[in-house]
């Protein structure tokens, strides 16, 4: 600007990002059939195929701002694709969403891990799961989603963000990064610097996850590595480079063009599961 049944990472609560963990569930229970009139199919249009256009109307998502609960909130927006931005209430990170077809009529909205963010069932309702509510709690529209906020970083905010999140991962989790950026980065545009402002934070978000997740994860990412750095490349991932965890982003793909935090706590835990093995066998 999802835990889920599919073990796949799902957003936690850091700093003042209160992301959420999504779940995928079924509306609609065993033998559950809707009692709607099967639509009359135009001329030369099987009827099962105006059927399954009437689903994809009845279906449709609505962008906007949604409460759930007492207190969780989000924001979807359009993202060119058939594509969606969400956005939850407080924290600063746009996770990409792609659509897929479930069950019964639904749609599903998925991260870029494959695990399912939200479920749209067939009347184009949504139903946000999170751990607090493994059972799914209706999220309803309060209104039209604000603009997207600008892009644009200046040197100053970058390398500033640069300090600070090194500065709450020592704070916070004890372990003592350095942050830094590859230099063409620093001397970029601004909405350069913006996507690799996004990435940054995106990391560090993604190693307060990973640090999270297991007991042994501390140890494993001091022994790994000591220094996080941004540079732009041929597909937004991470990788490890002696002791740095590379970060990469593709300025010319928008939000797509950097890993999600949940990607990047998922591929952590990949690297950290190899550098073990590798260490093992030797």
């Amino acid at each position: 600007m999802g835990s889920t049944s599919h073990g796949e990472a799902t957003p936690g609560k850091y700093r003042v990002r209160p992301v959420l963990v999504l779940f995928a569930v079924l509306l609609a229970g065993p033998g559950f059939h809707p009692a709607w009139a099967q639509p009359d199919a135009p001329p030369g249009v099987p009827p099962s195929m105006a059927s399954r256009l009437a689903a994809d109307r009845l279906s449709a998502v609505q962008p906007g701002v949604y409460s759930s609960g007492d207190k969780d909130s989000f924001i979807l927006h359009r993202y060119p694709g058939g594509k969606f931005l969400l956005r939850f209430s407080g924290a600063s990170e746009n996770f990409v969403l792609t659509m897929d077809r479930g069950s019964l009529g639904t749609k599903l909205l998925k991260y870029d891990t494959g695990a399912t963010a939200l479920r749209v069932s067939v009347w184009g309702g949504l139903t946000l799961y999170t751990l607090a509510n493994p059972g799914g709690l209706p999220a309803t529209r309060q209104g039209d989603a604000p603009p997207l906020p600008s892009l644009a970083v200046s040197l100053p905010e970058f390398q500033a963000a640069l300090s600070d999140e090194a500065s709450h991962l020592n704070y916070m989790q004890k372990v003592a990064l350095k942050f830094s950026a590859d230099p063409a980065v620093l001397s970029s545009d601004p909405e350069t610097r913006g996507r690799a402002f996004e990435a940054l934070t995106n990391a560090a978000l993604g190693i307060e996850r990973f640090l999270a997740s297991a007991p042994t994860a501390r140890q494993s990412l001091i022994k790994r590595i000591n220094s996080v750095k941004v540079a732009e490349g041929g597909k937004p991932t991470i990788s490890i480079v002696g002791q740095t965890l590379l970060v990469s982003f593709v300025p010319g793909e928008g939000h797509e063009g950097h890993a999600s935090s949940l990607a990047i706590q998922q591929e952590l835990g990949r690297l950290m599961a190899a550098s073990a093995k590798d260490v093992a066998a030797k």
